[in-house]
């Protein structure tokens, strides 16, 4: 993008309502739709902006890395958020009730059982493909979300290298993520391979694995 730049950093809770726009403008199409239907709310980022950036916050808190791709304009120097990760290191990995939390509860607009629904379906298609401890000793990349406006600028690529390099960097490294089939060309193209398909919230979903042999 003409007049900008792009950089990558550690995400700060001063990010986290910027984190939460991106998330909302990310998944309005798609995750939102299920988990803040339309008899539920009257507005949109309104409503999700808030609950994706406490949701955030709580999970920065805990300890799960997040970085942030921020571009920045040349002329002005103003920084946006554009894009972000967040992960969860082996042996910390959160169970299928990770959506209960009362911070995740806060609106009214949120549709809970579904959400509860969703994060069950995650849990169980990771036990299904991996093992009663589902993702629990590997990298797991558990929100990648770009700006709509800001697509095709190898953002998604350099976050989720970054989880890919800490995987590289362990014997026998793995990286489980769970795709949306929007996301999931970009994950093949950085050698994860397809576990399985499933539905979860009435979306088509793709259980996905990296391993540390491959060339990406």
């Amino acid at each position: 993008m003409a007049g900008s730049t792009l950089s990558f950093r550690a995400a700060t809770p001063a990010d986290t309502h910027a984190i939460g726009l991106v998330g909302s403008k990310a998944f309005r199409d798609t995750l939102s739709t299920v988990i803040f239907p339309a008899r539920l709310r009257t507005s949109s980022e309104g409503v999700v902006t808030p609950w994706r950036a406490a949701r955030t916050l709580r999970r920065m808190n805990e300890g799960k890395p997040t970085f942030v791709a921020v571009d920045t304009n040349l002329d002005t120097k103003e920084e946006t958020i554009v894009g972000f990760a967040q992960w969860e290191q082996p042996g910390e990995a959160t169970s299928g009730q990770e959506g209960e939390h009362d911070e995740d509860k806060a609106t009214d607009a949120l549709d809970g059982e579904a959400l509860a629904r969703m994060m069950g379906a995650m849990e169980a298609e990771a036990k299904k493909q991996l093992g009663p401890d589902g993702h629990a000793r590997m990298w797991y990349l558990a929100v990648l979300a770009i700006d709509p406006e800001h697509e095709r600028r190898g953002i998604g690529r350099t976050l989720v290298r970054w989880g890919l390099e800490q995987a590289a960097a362990e014997e026998d490294g793995k990286v489980f993520l769970i795709a949306t089939a929007e996301g999931k060309p970009l994950y093949e193209a950085l050698g994860f391979r397809v576990l399985g398909e499933f539905d979860a919230a009435g979306l088509r979903h793709y259980s996905m694995l990296w391993t540390s042999d491959v060339s990406n």
